[in-house]
């Protein structure tokens, strides 16, 4: 008798646990969740082409055609430096460090490249002097001087991701805050006027504006579990993330505020929030798309060492999806993709190895199929 309640408490043990990590899937999240199949997608390997740069390209890049930009808070005066693709010459060294009326204290790297007219834009958000730049590139190309279309005021804190739409507003991502040890606040993005900075609308990404876990120390901060990267579709309709310790992407439909959830089967769920998070992987690592593909570089093991000066190991494997969620192929690389950068018009994933600042991409031909 002993045996058979052992075993009847042990079943209803295994049920509540199963119905916990689908309540908790519900009641953080603030959209469907669907699944994907990972072990059958097709799987193919590619080789990448290294691209020579003269001059000192370290930091992030973002790629546009034959431009190459690279932001680097280490450069001594400036945070961008350009170069060309197709000779590898640097092209200039652009928005300037320092207090004056058009420099910055610190800015961050470029998270979108768009045309206006002619010319090849950004927004590049200066939360010391809370401010928004547009930098219009092509002209500071043309100058040989930083060119800003419009310096706006903005204090807005804790802008991560900031997208450009139209003439007049732009979409801020808020990531997740640090409260205290055990708690958080949830993140979440705003639609925003860029010329009055007046809010229009908020898409949250979770249903709590907080969470908390008393089960966590210091060294596991609740804030951590919901680090994403998150990149634009370039119509400007959707937004897609890709979450660190969990292997879901979150796609954003723009229009309808509708936010739907691509999880990989059989695998860590929203219950992770409830536990002591001791023993969480690392599964994306960046997203970056065109309007067809959404390339995110694919981890799915335990954190690496991230201590400063500690290379960072080899990662060779990159999810492609569609804009409907869908896990259309996986790419396995012979050189590490951890940042990448997709360029529109010729079509080429670049990276930057953060080990030693070498440059390389992947064709169109290997990594478009039909």
């Amino acid at each position: 008798m002993r045996t058979i309640n052992i075993i009847i408490s042990v079943v209803f043990l295994s049920l509540f646990i199963c119905c916990n990590s689908n309540n908790c899937d519900k009641k953080y999240f603030n959209g469907d969740i669907q699944y994907f199949e990972e072990n059958s997608t097709t799987t193919k390997v590619v080789k990448s082409k290294i691209l020579t740069l003269k001059g000192n390209n370290t930091g992030m890049i973002a790629v546009y055609d034959s431009l190459l930009i690279c932001w680097s808070p280490s450069y001594q005066n400036h945070f961008f430096k350009i170069f060309n693709v197709d000779t590898g010459e640097e092209i200039g060294t652009f928005c300037n460090k320092g207090r004056g009326d058009n420099e910055v204290i610190s800015v961050g790297c470029i998270m979108q490249l768009f045309k206006k007219g002619n010319d090849i834009m950004t927004l590049l958000y200066a939360s010391n002097e809370g401010k928004l730049f547009l930098w219009n590139i092509s002209q500071s190309i043309e100058k040989g001087t930083t060119v800003y279309d419009a310096i706006v005021p903005y204090n807005n804190d804790r802008i991560f991701f900031e997208f450009y739409q139209s003439d007049d507003i732009l979409f801020a991502y808020k990531p997740a805050e640090y409260l205290n040890a055990n708690e958080a606040a949830t993140p979440y993005y705003e639609k925003r006027t860029i010329s009055t900075n007046k809010l229009i609308q908020d898409y949250p990404i979770y249903k709590t504006k907080s969470v908390q876990n008393n089960n966590v120390n210091e060294r596991n901060s609740v804030n951590f579990f919901f680090y994403t990267w998150d990149a634009v579709k370039p119509d400007g309709s959707k937004i897609v993330q890709v979450m660190k310790h969990l292997p879901q992407i979150n796609i954003l439909d723009i229009p309808t505020g509708n936010l739907t959830g691509y999880r990989m089967k059989n695998s860590p769920d929203f219950s992770l929030l409830e536990t002591n998070m001791e023993s969480m992987d690392v599964f994306y690592n960046c997203v970056h798309a065109d309007d067809n593909y959404i390339y995110a570089t694919y981890w799915g093991r335990k954190p690496w060492d991230n201590h400063l000066g500690v290379e960072l190991p080899k990662f060779n494997m990159i999810h492609v999806f569609d804009w409907n969620g869908k896990l259309l192929y996986k790419l396995t690389t012979d050189r590490s993709f951890y940042r990448v950068w997709l360029d529109p018009v010729r079509k080429r994933l670049y990276t930057i190895n953060l080990n030693n600042d070498e440059v390389y991409y992947l064709d169109s031909e290997d990594i478009i199929f039909h």
